[in-house]
C-alpha cells in the first residue's frame, strides 16, 4: 500500500486502490463521502452515515471492553475475545488477541492479520484504512493515528478533516507509548523502540526509535536468520 507523496496534506482525488481495500472489510459504509475519507480526501466526519458507522463501533468496542472475564473459563476467553473482534473489525485473522480496553474510531476501516498480539489501551484512528500484519507483537499505549488535519484555523471552523492509511508489515516488534503518525508504513521484520513518534515510512528489517522515528541499523529477515548455523533461535 503506497502513500501519497505529502501525507500531512488532503489528498484531491480518490484513490481507487484504498476504495478495493475497503470494499474487502466488514460493514464498511460505503458511499461518496466514505470514499472521500478513507482516500485521504477532505470530507465532513458529521455527515448522518459515518456517525452512525462511529456509534456502531462504540457499542461494538464496549461488548469487546466490558466482557465479564469470569464468566468465561480461561481456556475459552481467547476464543470468545475474537468472536466479539470479528464483529467490530473489518478483518482479523486467526488467533490474534487484543487485550482491553481497545479504542478504535470505526473499526471496519482496521484490518489484522493472524497470531498478532495487541497489549493493553491501544488507540487506532481508523479515518482511513489501517493494516496490521500477521505476527506483529504491540506493547501497551500504543496510539495508530490515520487522521489528520490542516493547520489552516477556516478548515475547522468548516468541520473538515483528511486521513492517510498506516500499515505495519508482518513480523514486527511495536514497543510500548509508539505513536503512527498519518501515511506511515512500517515493513516486514521491524522493531520499533518504546516511546518513538513514527512520522515517515520504515524500511523492512529495521530496527528504529527515536522521536522522529529514524533507522538505526538494519537485521537479517528470518529466512536468513534459519540459514545462519550460529543463529541461537534457528534450532527452538
Amino acid at each position: 500500500m503506497t502513500v501519497p507523496s505529502n501525507y500531512a496534506m488532503a489528498a484531491t482525488q480518490k484513490r481507487p486502490e484504498i476504495i478495493e481495500i475497503a470494499k474487502g472489510l466488514r460493514d464498511t459504509p460505503m458511499c461518496e463521502d466514505y470514499e472521500k475519507m478513507v482516500s485521504g480526501m477532505l470530507y465532513n466526519p458529521f455527515v448522518p452515515v459515518l456517525i452512525e458507522a462511529r456509534h456502531r463501533a462504540r457499542g461494538r468496542a464496549a461488548d469487546f471492553n466490558n466482557l465479564d472475564t469470569k464468566t468465561v473459563p480461561a481456556e475459552k476467553l481467547a476464543e470468545v475475545r475474537l468472536a466479539l473482534l470479528k464483529k467490530l473489525l473489518g478483518k482479523v485473522g486467526e488467533n490474534t488477541f487484543i487485550e482491553p480496553p481497545f479504542l478504535p474510531d470505526y473499526g471496519c476501516n482496521i484490518s489484522i492479520g493472524k497470531d498478532t498480539f495487541i497489549n493493553w489501551n491501544m488507540t487506532v484512528l481508523d479515518t482511513s484504512i489501517v493494516i496490521i500484519g500477521d505476527r506483529v507483537m504491540i506493547g501497551t499505549n500504543v496510539s495508530l493515528l490515520s487522521a489528520g488535519h490542516d493547520t489552516s484555523v477556516l478548515s475547522r471552523r468548516k468541520l473538515v478533516e483528511f486521513g492517510h492509511p498506516i500499515e505495519i508489515g508482518n513480523d514486527c516488534w511495536i514497543g510500548a507509548n509508539v505513536i503512527f503518525l498519518p501515511g506511515v508504513s512500517v515493513g516486514e521484520g521491524c522493531t520499533i523502540g518504546a516511546g518513538s513518534v513514527v512520522t515517515k515510512s520504515i524500511p523492512p528489517f529495521s530496527v528504529a526509535y527515536g522521536n522522529p522515528c529514524r533507522v538505526r541499523r538494519t537485521i537479517q529477515s528470518a529466512e536468513e536468520e534459519e540459514k545462519d548455523p550460529n543463529n541461537p533461535y534457528r534450532d527452538l
